[in-house]
């Protein structure tokens, strides 16, 4: 059984950040990059993999994957492991599937047609929200923070602000 050392939604995956800051902090070994779109690209992992630093393994899978060998064996024995997905739905199909990690750290998504700037660079649509708010009623700690430095800031605040509806 691995230890998780965080899981976070960085819509960038493998970058600067992420291998200096998050990596060093939460001293985890491995990288398992969860999405559906570069689980199926060959080419995309290994590139992933080698902009990951030196001793840091990575691993790229679906999110019915992840769900399953969570199921299994909650993703092996190395620890800790650190869990990146590229946007809320990735994080959301994968917790649905079985990977039912307790907390999630939102800290980069980018903006778009339909999405509106909810915390710094962080950006959501309706359906984001409403995904977000379903895993959080079914026990998902969620919390925004896009940089170490950063407060925290729950997804209920964010909600209120936001989302006051759902």
């Amino acid at each position: 059984m691995a230890k998780i050392g965080l899981v976070r939604i960085d819509s960038r995956l493998i970058h600067g950040q992420v291998c200096t800051q998050w990596l060093y902090r939460t001293k985890s070994k491995k990288v398992y990059i969860i999405d559906d779109q570069s689980a199926k690209d060959p080419f995309l992992s290994q590139l992933f993999s080698m902009a990951c630093p030196v001793g840091v393994e990575l691993e790229t899978i679906s999110c019915e994957e992840a769900g399953r060998r969570w199921q299994a064996n909650q993703l092996g024995e190395v620890e800790p492991i650190f869990i990146l997905f590229k946007d809320v739905p990735n994080a959301y199909r994968a917790y649905m599937a079985g990977f039912n990690y307790p907390e999630l750290q939102v800290g980069g998504i980018g903006g778009g047609f339909g999405r509106k700037i909810v915390m710094g660079p962080i950006s959501f649509d309706d359906e984001d929200a409403r995904m977000m708010n379903e895993m959080a009623k079914a026990g998902l700690k969620a919390y925004f923070q896009p940089v170490p430095d950063d407060k925290e800031v729950s997804w209920q605040d964010v909600k209120a602000k936001h989302y006051p509806n759902l």
